[in-house]
């Protein structure tokens, strides 16, 4: 099985994650956990503070990292499979289908150039192709939501600087393309067996868990 974490910057999906990880083992499964890794990418800082600049570069970092992690997890359920193991879980803290999202953003604000975004798109492109020939799309995708200003409030109590230093239209509109747009919205269906709205408004993460693992209904 492959469970995917998603949501918007702020959401909770991190929590969640690392929390539904520790439930499924102690149900004797094996976890794979792949966890958020653009927080540890050198451009971080870069793309929150000039994204003019710095956008196309940190976008085509997280993206070939996230897709590498994919290549490698697959690979290990292949020979996890071949021993014999068939309570394998992988979790996705992100997967590289958010990375859709947030290119297309820049895009739209022409932080990412309209021959850069080409680039993009035709490699994009090539990635989900791998997805689908070989029948690893996302069995869930859980998509966590909750209102705008409370994940706004949760951003300025973490206190991240380069989040901190971010102009909250910016948070705006990624909240919008993960939870208003059609395409996006369309984007996430095509790619996953099933996406999944939770609405995490005023439930802890314990309950978001909870809520997951009904739907998944591990034995």
């Amino acid at each position: 099985m492959r469970i995917v974490i998603s949501g918007t910057v702020g959401v909770g999906k991190s929590t969640a994650a690392e929390a539904l990880a520790k439930k499924i083992e102690e149900k004797g499964y094996t976890v794979n956990f792949l966890k958020e890794g653009t927080v540890d990418s050198p451009y971080l800082g870069d793309y929150y503070e000039e994204p003019a600049k710095w956008a196309f570069i940190a976008q085509m970092d997280f993206l070939l990292e996230r897709f590498k992690q994919w290549i490698l997890d697959e690979n290990k359920r292949k020979k996890q499979h071949e021993e014999g193991n068939d309570k394998v879980v992988t979790i996705y803290d992100r997967h590289f289908l958010d990375d859709y999202i947030f290119a297309e953003l820049h895009s739209i604000k022409s932080s990412i150039s309209h021959l850069n975004s080409i680039v993009y798109q035709v490699i994009y492109k090539e990635m989900l192709e791998k997805l689908h020939d070989i029948d690893a799309q996302p069995d869930y995708f859980f998509l966590l939501e909750a209102e705008l200003s409370t994940i706004t409030s949760r951003l300025s109590k973490r206190g991240r600087v380069e989040e901190q230093d971010t102009d909250e239209e910016y948070w705006k509109d990624l909240y919008n393309s993960y939870y208003v747009k059609p395409k996006f919205v369309y984007h996430f269906k095509n790619n996953a067996k099933k996406v999944v709205n939770i609405n995490t408004e005023n439930i802890s993460p314990d309950d978001v868990v909870s809520m997951i693992l009904k739907e998944i209904n591990l034995k």
